[in-house]
């Protein structure tokens, strides 16, 4: 399933504020977090192999921090979506409709009771390290994401029980963070995460509520969606992650070893699976270059210079001499040209 690149961005970025050389990982796949582009997309396999790499050996307990340092800004017409919902219940039910437009690997679903409604959140694995840390940034991220959607919305935090589907922390001091963060209504060792909240909750009307902005952010969502499910079916797997992991970072692009090493198969596997598809690494490579070339020129807002030194090329030249060999004339005939 394809998804927005944002969410491992933000876990990395999470990594990094918490302290954890993520940089140093990275740069053995031929990854450089600032050059990490927010618009791209990635299977959400290769999105796990890359986050088994990065938190070895990192404790758990650290996504209670890791998970705070995810932002609203990420979700896009998602969060215009909700803030401009009539009430509670619509911006809940909405959340949960369009899920696949935010950054968690595991499932919501609301449920609701006599008295409470309640948000719950299953984990995609409790089993491993890298399951735990994962449960342990998207739940703290929830609800983070759930204190900052009320502030933009111009309500009052309301009050919450909270159960996290991990024992409770023998440290003391671990314990206090946990209770310091979520609050005195925490409870450990649920089967799944659960935000519980009176239903009086639900019909609170929503000051920045704008029925017109919010058919417009739906259609977005929607549109969203289909892209990026489209994306699941157009060429095989192996390709795929081939091209999102190259399509990653804005002028770098790894090497065929580093993106092996990313894929966790050895440079030989990958360069056959290739062949037997009928095309290569350094095709795939140089398509991507072509593609994202012409997407740069179509802004007209950069000159050739900036465009080859985007594209990694280490002078205006050589971009020259590459361009007209796949389109039979120079960047600057081309634009004038086309576009």
């Amino acid at each position: 399933m394809k998804r927005s690149a944002l969410g491992l961005i933000y876990l990395i970025q999470g990594m990094r504020n918490a302290g954890i050389d993520v940089d140093s990982r990275l740069a053995d796949i031929g990854i450089k977090v600032d050059s990490l582009d927010p618009s791209s997309t990635i299977h959400d396999s290769l999105e796990w192999d890359i986050q088994q790499i990065i938190s070895e050996n990192v404790d758990p307990e650290k996504g209670l921090f890791i998970g705070q340092h995810y932002a609203l800004a990420g979700y896009g017409p998602l969060l215009m979506l909700l803030v401009t919902s009539h009430d509670i219940q619509t911006a809940l039910e909405k959340g949960i409709q369009y899920q696949k437009l935010t950054h968690l690997f595991g499932t919501l679903s609301l449920q609701e009771t006599e008295k409470h409604i309640i948000l719950n959140y299953l984990p995609v694995d409790l089993k491993t390290e890298i399951g735990l840390i994962r449960a342990q940034c998207e739940i703290s991220g929830t609800y983070k994401f759930i204190q900052d959607i009320y502030t933009m919305m111009g309500l009052k935090m309301p009050d919450m029980r909270i159960d996290l589907p991990f024992p409770k922390p023998s440290d003391p001091d671990t314990v206090a963070q946990y209770y310091a963060y979520y609050g005195d209504d925490l409870h450990f060792n649920s089967t799944h995460a659960a935000f519980s909240l009176s239903n009086n909750m639900l019909e609170i009307k929503i000051p920045s509520a704008d029925i017109i902005t919010h058919r417009i952010y739906e259609a977005k969502c929607i549109k969203e969606i289909e892209r990026l499910n489209e994306q699941d079916h157009q060429i095989p797997p192996i390709i795929q992650y081939v091209q999102d992991y190259l399509e990653l970072q804005q002028g770098i692009i790894p090497s065929m070893a580093e993106t092996a090493f990313a894929l966790k198969m050895p440079e030989r596997t990958l360069r056959h699976q290739l062949q037997q598809l009928n095309t290569s690494y350094k095709q795939i490579r140089e398509q991507i270059i072509k593609n994202k070339a012409l997407k740069l020129m179509e802004y007209k807002e950069y000159s050739i210079e900036v465009i080859a030194e985007a594209l990694g090329y280490s002078e205006p030249a050589a971009f020259n001499h590459a361009f007209k060999r796949w389109f039979g004339q120079s960047p600057r005939q081309y634009g004038k040209e086309f576009y």
